[in-house]
C-alpha cells in the first residue's frame, strides 16, 4: 500500500477491528478492507489458495488484495531444534485453514489451529495452563497482544508493532529464530550452574564452618579455604561466557509460502 501514502483522499470514523480489517467513511460511503467475511455479507470465495483480503463498498465487493510472506529462513530448524528438546510447538493463526495446514506441514508442527480470532487463542493458552503447562508465547501483531499478555513467558519479535513489545516480557532483536532456542538452552544452563553453586556453598558451609568454629582448622587455613571456595563458585559461573548452543538438527530451507 506505499503508493497510496499520499493519496489526498481522507477518510473519517476510521476504526480497526482487532482480527477483522479496517472500516472507514468516504464520501459518505463506508468502506471495509479485511477478512471477506468481515468486508461483505455476500458468501465470497477467494479467487485462487492463499491468503486474501477483501476491499468493500457498502458490503459490495470492489477488489481482492493476495497477501504474501515467506517462511523465515531458520524457521523449520528452529521448530526442530525446540521439538528436540522435548518441547511441543503449537501454531496458532488467524489465516485460513488452507494456509495454516500448508505451514504447519513445511515446519513439521502437528498441533496447529486455523482461524483464530484474538480470544479464541487466549482460550487456547488458558486450556494448555488448565493441564499443568507452561507457555511460551512467540508473537508480533495487535491480534497477538492478549495472548502475549496470559502467557508464562511472552516474546515479542523483531518488527513487532509497539503494543506487543509492551506486552512481552522480551524482545527478539534479531531476524533469527533459532536465538529463541539458544535462550532457551542458556537459560536451561545458568540455572544448572546456579544449582551446582548453591550445593557447593551449602556444603561447604556445613562442614568447613563447624570444623573453624571448634578450633579443628587454623585460621589461615580456613582463610584459604573461603577464598578457593569463592573461587570455585565464580570460576564455574564463568563457563557460561564459553556456553555454547548444543548442534541442532538440519533441516534443509523452506520454501516459501502464502500465508
Amino acid at each position: 500500500f506505499r503508493p497510496f501514502r499520499d493519496a489526498t483522499l481522507q477518510a473519517r470514523q476510521v476504526k480497526s477491528v482487532t482480527g477483522s480489517g479496517l472500516e472507514g467513511v468516504l464520501n459518505g460511503t463506508t468502506w471495509r478492507l479485511g477478512k471477506p467475511d468481515f468486508a461483505t455479507t455476500e458468501p465470497l470465495t477467494p479467487p485462487s489458495a492463499g491468503q486474501w483480503l477483501l476491499l468493500s463498498e457498502d458490503s459490495a465487493p470492489r477488489a481482492w488484495f493476495k497477501l504474501h510472506d515467506g517462511i523465515r529462513e531458520d524457521a523449520a530448524q528452529t521448530v526442530a531444534a525446540l521439538q528436540a528438546r522435548g518441547l511441543n510447538v503449537e501454531l496458532l493463526s488467524g489465516d485460513t485453514q488452507e494456509a495454516v495446514e500448508s505451514l504447519a506441514e513445511q515446519l513439521n508442527i502437528t498441533t496447529w489451529h486455523a482461524g483464530k480470532s484474538p480470544e479464541g487463542k487466549l482460550e487456547r493458552l488458558r486450556e494448555l495452563q488448565a493441564q499443568g503447562e507452561r507457555v511460551v508465547m512467540i508473537g508480533d501483531g495487535i491480534n497477538d497482544v492478549p495472548v502475549l499478555a496470559g502467557a508464562d513467558v511472552a516474546i515479542a519479535m523483531n518488527g513487532a508493532t509497539d503494543l506487543a513489545r509492551t506486552r512481552a516480557d522480551a524482545v527478539l532483536l534479531s531476524p533469527r529464530l533459532m536465538r529463541i532456542f539458544e535462550a532457551i538452552e542458556i537459560a536451561s544452563a545458568t540455572r544448572r550452574i546456579m544449582r551446582q553453586n548453591m550445593i557447593w556453598s551449602v556444603c561447604y558451609n556445613f562442614s568447613a564452618l563447624p570444623l573453624a568454629a571448634m578450633g579443628l582448622v587454623p585460621p589461615w587455613l580456613a582463610a584459604i579455604g573461603m577464598s578457593l571456595s569463592s573461587l570455585f563458585v565464580v570460576g564455574n559461573a564463568l563457563r557460561l561466557t564459553r556456553w555454547r548452543t548444543s548442534p541442532a538438527p538440519q533441516i534443509a530451507p523452506a520454501t516459501p509460502v502464502t500465508v
